[in-house]
């Protein structure tokens, strides 16, 4: 019997259609592999692709009414991935980003982990306890 919602025939998975392709996300990802940033922000430029939103250090320029993807180097020298779903974003673009992070979190080599909140408040404590665990 064939249908349901899963593909069994062992064909090739579906890409999300996330579009990464922009120079300018690798070269900000490797100024932060090189300790040159902290971290780095992406965002939506249209439905589906992604572009720098901002580098730097110290703390992340968030807010409830947008979804960000992102990297940040450790104290340690880990590296995670980062997102932030806005608690007032729009409920579309909030699937379309669950959707997206695989993609999204890809285009970022070398990282250890995750971290993602559904509000600037969860994620930024989320945040703070994967500081705290780090040895100084």
């Amino acid at each position: 019997m064939s249908g349901g919602l899963f593909r069994t025939d062992g064909g090739a998975r579906g890409s999300s259609g996330l579009d990464v392709s922009d120079p300018e996300i690798g070269k900000a990802w490797e100024r932060v592999c090189q300790g040159e940033e902290e971290w780095m922000l992406l965002e939506y430029e249209g439905k589906s692709k992604l572009k720098v939103k901002a580098t730097g250090t110290g703390d992340l320029p968030l807010s409830d009414e947008e979804i960000v993807f992102g990297g940040l180097r450790s104290q340690t020298g880990k590296f995670f991935c980062l997102m932030c779903t806005g608690e007032h974003a729009n409920g579309l673009a909030k699937g379309r980003a669950a959707a997206h992070k695989n993609a999204a979190f890809n285009a970022l080599d070398g990282t250890v982990g995750e971290v993602c909140g559904l509000s600037v408040e969860e994620f930024t404590s989320k945040l703070k306890e994967l500081k705290e665990l780090e040895p100084r």
